[in-house]
Formats: C-alpha cells, structure tokens, sequence
C-alpha cells in the first residue's frame, strides 16, 4: 500500500493533465518507494529541483510527495491509527457526512483490494471526491492471487465510472510491473463491443483517473456488465420473429448474441495483442498525454 515507480510516474502524468492535487486524500496512508531512477524522471518532468535519492532517504510515507504535486491539505483515511492516519475509518461501512465531498483528488494506491465490501468502499471514494476533482487508482489487474481479496477489471472501473454516477472516466491504462513493463490505454468494453479480458504471465497493475462532473446518488442504479446488458437489450427482437427458415437462422441472430457467444466459445489472445488495447510512450504518460 503505496507509491511505487507505476504510481509515481501516473501521479505525474495526472498533475500535466490538470488533476488538481490541492486537497488531497490517500485511501490508507501511503508509504513511498519508487526506484530512484525513475522518480529523478519525474523529478524533472515536474520541473523539481530535488535530488531523488536524498529525497527517498527523507521520506518514508507520501505526504511531501503529494506537496511538490500541488497539494496544500492532506489527509489519508484507514481502519486503524497504527501509521498516523488522519481520519480513522473503515471503508467497509457508509462515509461518514463529514468526509463527503471535501476532496480535490481522492487516491487508492493498493488499500480497496484489501476491503471486503468493496462497492461500499468504492463508493466512499466516489462520494468524498468533490465536483470538479478527481479519483485516481493504482490496483491490482492480473496476476495477484492472494494479494488481498480482489483484482480489478477495465469493465468494473468503466461502469462504476459512468455519467449516471457523476463521473467521466479520463483514463484507463494497464502496466505490467517488471522493468521496462509497457503501459497500454484498456478501452470502454462497451466502446469496442467486446470483452476487454487479458491472459498474461506478469503483474499487471490497473490506473484510473475519473473526474466527478455531477452530483448524483452513487450507485442509485446497479452498473451491469456490458455485453449482458447488450444481449438483453437486444434479446426483445427473439421473442417474436417470424419462422426463420433453417439456411436463414444464423443470419437472424442478433449480432450482439453472435459476439456474447463467441466470447464465450473462443479464449482471449494471449498479451496486449487486441484492438481493446493501446500502447502509451512512457514519456508521453509523464506529459500527461493520458487519453
């Protein structure tokens, strides 16, 4: 539970892209541990004058990090006060009033896989992220069995995400964390009309930034997967077709129910080798060129 090199980088990329970091809350507060090569890249992205190594050296959790983001308030929320958090809560039951939309940026960086009621922990973030600001989230994708409860999907963060919560997803991506891992843009599996799954061998981070642009009942309409939902809607046109004839049968299924089947017949490629993914130049990413 912290920032790592992936987080770090994205949180630089985030500040380029115009996230506002002025108020600032960590979901659990986060140690710092990025390798000092890449936060000397960061360093100089941002414009900082600071040495990366001394600055490691000095700073066990996040806080000062977040301060050279623009960050004058900061605030970090957890279940217990065993490291100093500002705001003892448990992200399993309802936010409390007083933390509801107090927030520029709302960050989880590794704490919502770890909380068993994780809607309800999500929607905490939703809630204390004021309009206008922004959640961002570095968290587990694939290949982290037993890290903690859950891995998350593109799916889940774009329909948690939507206009009918109040937010616009500005960005998915996915990284593999090994040295020299890519970063990939994850599509709107609604977009693309398909799954966007992925079958790799390697750590596989999920980073989002969402930015709240309403203010809306979270979660007053229970998100449901897009391709079911795409099947459903389409499915009214099989309750009352005229007799197809035998050769004619495929051609009257919907296409929809033609995908949703194929989907489920034929496992996905292997790797980022899908239309559902885009490669992101890392430097690019620390220019904040982030859609």
């Amino acid at each position: 539970m912290g920032l790592d090199t992936a987080a770090v980088m994205f949180l630089c990329g985030a500040k380029a892209a115009g996230v506002d970091f002025s108020s600032t809350a960590m979901i659990g507060r986060q140690w710092f541990f990025p390798e000092v090569g890449a936060l000397a890249r960061v360093f100089s992205a941002l414009g900082v004058p600071r040495d990366a190594d001394q600055f490691l050296r000095e700073n066990h959790y996040s806080e000062n990090f977040f301060s050279l983001l623009g960050a004058r308030q900061i605030s970090s929320v957890d279940v217990s006060d065993f490291e100093g958090a500002t705001h003892i809560h448990d992200m399993n039951l309802p936010l409390p009033d007083a933390l509801r939309g107090q927030f520029s940026l709302v960050h989880d960086s590794g704490t919502l896989e770890h909380v068993f009621h994780f809607v309800q922990a999500l929607k905490n973030c939703m809630e204390m992220v004021a309009l206008g600001g922004h959640f961002t989230q570095v968290s587990n994708a694939n290949n982290w069995m037993g890290h903690g409860f859950w891995q998350i999907s593109p799916e889940l963060i774009y329909r948690a995400f939507s206009p009918a919560n109040g937010f616009h997803i500005e960005t998915v991506l996915l990284h593999e964390v090994v040295p020299g891992g890519g970063w990939y843009f994850a599509l709107d599996p609604e977009q693309v009309r398909n799954r966007v799954q992925l079958c790799n061998s390697r750590p596989t981070y999920i980073l989002t930034a969402a930015k709240k642009v309403a203010q809306v009942e979270i979660f007053a309409s229970t998100p449901q997967q897009s391709d079911y939902a795409s099947v459903w809607n389409a499915s009214a046109d099989l309750f009352h077709p005229r007799p197809p004839s035998f050769s004619g049968l495929r051609k009257r299924i919907p296409r929809p129910i033609k995908r949703f089947l194929k989907d489920r017949l034929i496992l996905p490629k292997r790797g980022f080798r899908q239309k559902c993914y885009r490669r992101i130049d890392e430097d690019a990413l620390l220019r904040g060129k982030l859609s």
